[in-house]
C-alpha cells in the first residue's frame, strides 16, 4: 500500500478526524472515507448517497489524470446479507469499529468506481495489512492481473 505523488495516509500525517474533509492528496490506497455517491437510474442496484467507502486506487500513479478522481469501493452494512455469504471473495467484510465504522460492513467489489475527489467528505481511517488484503486479492482476481486469463494476443502476419 505504498505512498505515490504525494499521496499519504491522513492517519500517518496525525489528522485522523472522521469528520473532517481531508486534504484529497494526503489520502491512500487503504484509507477508508465517507462520501457522496450519486443518484442512479434506475435505483436500487448501485450504492448512493453518503456512505463509506475504501480507496483502492490512485490514477496519480500512472500520471497526470485529467480530472482529480480517486478509484473507490463503497461499502453496505452487514446484516448477514446472504448474496454476501455465498460469494466472500466478492464481499470482503470489515469488522465495526475498523476504521470508525459504526456497524460491520461489507465491501462491494463489484461496485467498484471512480469518484470526484470533491465527492469525500471525511476520512475515517486507514486499514492496516491485513484487513486490505481481502480486497486487494479479490480485485487482483476479478480484474485479472498477472496474467491469469488474460485476453489472447494475437498478431497477424504481414503477408
Amino acid at each position: 500500500m505504498g505512498r505515490a505523488c504525494g499521496w499519504r495516509s491522513r492517519a500517518a500525517s496525525g489528522v485522523p478526524d472522521f469528520s473532517d474533509v481531508p486534504d484529497k492528496k494526503t489520502l491512500a490506497v487503504g484509507d477508508v472515507i465517507s462520501a457522496l455517491f450519486p443518484e442512479h437510474v434506475p435505483g436500487g442496484r448501485e450504492q448512493q448517497g453518503y456512505r463509506p467507502a475504501v480507496v483502492v486506487g490512485i490514477p496519480e500513479r500512472l500520471g497526470l489524470p485529467r480530472f482529480e478522481v480517486l478509484i473507490v469501493v463503497p461499502m453496505t452494512a452487514d446484516r448477514g446479507q446472504r448474496w454476501s455469504e455465498r460469494s466472500p471473495a466478492l464481499y470482503p467484510r470489515l469488522e465495526k469499529d475498523t476504521a470508525k465504522l459504526r456497524s460491520p460492513s461489507i465491501c462491494l467489489l463489484d461496485q467498484i468506481r471512480s469518484i470526484g475527489a470533491e465527492r469525500v467528505r471525511g476520512y475515517r481511517g486507514t486499514l492496516d495489512a491485513e484487513q486490505y488484503r481481502p480486497i486487494h486479492d479479490g480485485l487482483r482476481r476479478m480484474m485479472y492481473h498477472g496474467g491469469v486469463d488474460t485476453p489472447e494476443q494475437t498478431t497477424e502476419s504481414a503477408d
